[in-house]
């Protein structure tokens, strides 16, 4: 079988769940004193600190970049992992940055946390009236009749043929949920700060100065883009497509269509995930093999000895 490694986009985590596992597992023990040097504080101190109610606070991405990682390792120590290609929808792919090696761990630490607090500056001022808002169960044909009726509204992702990702005005939400449950759907969450379109230039170039202080390489396996599938083999063509994807789409079908022409066939999906691993468009096309936190924390059970 040919494999790739999906590292998740980032989505709301059990924070308590999370600090553990990085606390009490060998594999992300070794990578969460590795961020803390980088980082120059004590990550699962931060984590624990930040706000509840923020799910893209600075230590909150830093430390799924941490676990995805020392999952992915477990993936190969335990599980025999060894994928030929790597993909990581949104957030996923700053992941894949330090898997293949295209980023030193220790620098992508860094970037997580400079992005992570470069969006949160830029969202305190700019499209604070925008909001991206995910649904399912609304096939192609009737999406459109849904988006007809809003002021403003950019595609922020096609997860699948009936998942959607759509931002719009805020003010326009609440009607819009409720078109979204008329035509049979099923809201899933809000995001703030919203994501994914092409209004947001002003972010993508901030973000052109923070990329301007790391160096890539090229990845030791290609990374296939999460918004067109494009095959992702040199530095400078890895750099574009990491900028891009913040006024780009997030388009699954797509990357599931490119993995399949590569003759791939499994996929080892790591890190929290809960939503990827469960979407049509992967379960049709591939075996996939989800090694998320639950996973690797389960302890063995005792086989039963015979007594007498």
């Amino acid at each position: 079988m040919t494999a790739a490694i999906v590292f998740p986009a980032l989505s709301p985590v059990r924070r308590e769940e999370l600090g553990t596992f990085l606390m009490i597992h060998p594999l992300a023990r070794r990578r969460l004193a590795e961020a803390d040097e980088a980082l120059g504080y004590r990550l699962a101190d931060a984590l624990a600190d930040a706000p509840a109610d923020d799910d893209y606070a600075e230590p909150v991405q830093v430390a799924v970049l941490v676990a995805c990682l020392a999952l992915a390792e477990w993936a190969e120590q335990r599980l025999g992992a060894a994928p030929e290609y790597c993909a990581g929808p949104s957030f996923g792919e700053r992941t894949a940055l330090a898997y293949t090696g295209a980023l030193p761990f220790a620098d992508t630490v860094r970037l997580v946390d400079e992005i992570a607090r470069v969006e949160r500056e830029y969202f305190a001022t700019e499209h604070r009236d925008i909001v991206t808002h995910s649904f399912v169960r609304v096939p192609e044909e009737r999406l459109d009749p849904l988006l007809g009726g809003l002021e403003w509204h950019d595609v922020s992702g096609r997860m699948d043929t009936d998942f959607h990702m759509v931002s719009l005005r805020e003010a326009e939400l609440a009607a819009f949920k409720s078109a979204i449950s008329e035509a049979g759907g099923y809201s899933l969450y809000t995001m703030r700060p919203p994501a994914h379109t092409s209004l947001f230039t002003g972010v993508r170039a901030r973000m052109e100065e923070v990329y301007a202080r790391y160096t890539l390489a090229a990845p030791r396996i290609p990374i296939v883009s999460y918004y067109d599938g494009a095959v992702l083999t040199g530095p400078a063509e890895l750099r574009t497509a990491l900028l891009d994807g913040f006024v780009s789409p997030i388009r699954w079908v797509d990357t599931a269509r490119s993995l399949r022409e590569l003759g791939v066939d499994r996929l080892w999906i790591t890190g929290p995930d809960a939503m990827l691993s469960r979407l049509r468009t992967t379960a049709k096309n591939f075996d996939v093999e989800l090694c998320d936190l639950r996973r690797v924390m389960v302890r063995p059970r005792r086989r039963a000895t015979a007594s007498g």
